[in-house]
């Protein structure tokens, strides 16, 4: 693993982690064409610390209030700037993040062993990029044309729950198939992008736990991890940034034909390189 790889590779997975054109699909083909047969487990890992890192950092004022109100504390009275009037509230949306993250799990543990098998393969990678933009396209025919401006229940966090597990298949973007759930029963994007990217925190942190028991080596030097780390984190803040604003002009369906150019683009490459 060069300088240079992990750079780009840091880049990739920031700006994809949030985007919704699957991280997964893109790092696995990105990988393909830098004849990056494997990277390091650590690597991996600290990849995904730092787009973790960009959400925890946008989302502060969320997880701060949050925490205020599972203590006993009501958020709106410590800060105006709350997104939680009272609570009840901070705790009904930790709740939801909990139960979202229930059937995600369940579902990450049954695909395991076809999520290994699939990321080796280009082919199906790219076949699920197209399928993605399928999800996205839906968004804006379903959703953004018919914005209630419902709130979150368990309901939907449920559903929202199931597209996050769903999308742990390599090219099935984690954020387009849990926004455009939302949008579609819905939900406006800006909570959506919210919701999504707060219940990506424990997914995220659990499966980088889960992973930290299988490092039982440090084959990677120090500049290479950091340079992942920083340009993941750095590509990432700015990937959700700008998310949120194209969920705010109602444009988050149009990510669809980019899912669609590069999924196509891999499935002809794939089937040249077969000739």
């Amino acid at each position: 693993m060069t300088l240079l790889k992990a750079i780009i590779l840091g880049i990739v997975q920031g700006l994809t982690e949030f985007l919704p054109v699957s991280s997964s699909g893109h790092l696995a083909l990105a990988q393909y064409i830098l004849n990056v047969k494997e990277t390091p487990l650590l690597f991996d890992i600290i990849l995904h610390a730092g787009t973790l890192l960009a959400v925890i950092i946008i989302f502060w004022r969320d997880i701060r209030d949050i925490f205020l109100a599972i203590f006993g504390k009501d958020p709106s009275e410590k800060y105006a700037d709350s997104h939680y009037r009272t609570r009840r509230s901070g705790r009904m949306f930790a709740l939801y993040i909990i139960i979202g993250n229930i059937p995600t799990v369940v579902i990450a543990l049954i695909i395991e062993k076809y999520v290994e098998k699939a990321f080796g393969s280009p082919f199906v990678v790219s076949i699920m990029l197209v399928i993605t933009g399928f999800i996205l396209w839906l968004s804006g025919r379903i959703g953004l044309g018919n914005i209630r401006h419902n709130g979150i229940n368990t309901f939907r966090s449920l559903l929202i729950g199931i597209a996050q597990g769903i999308a742990a298949l390599p090219g099935i973007s984690r954020s387009g198939a849990t926004i455009s759930t939302a949008l579609m029963t819905g939900i406006d994007g800006e909570q959506a992008a919210r919701y999504s990217l707060l219940l990506s925190v424990p997914a995220i942190l659990g499966a980088t736990i889960f992973e930290l028991r299988d490092v039982n080596t440090l084959d990677i030097s120090l500049s290479v991890i950091i340079a992942g780390a920083l340009s993941a984190f750095i590509f990432g803040y700015l990937a959700i940034k700008f998310l949120i604003g194209v969920l705010r002009k109602g444009h988050f369906s149009r990510f669809s034909y980019y899912c669609w150019v590069i999924g196509l683009s891999g499935i002809i490459a794939y089937i040249i390189r077969g000739l």
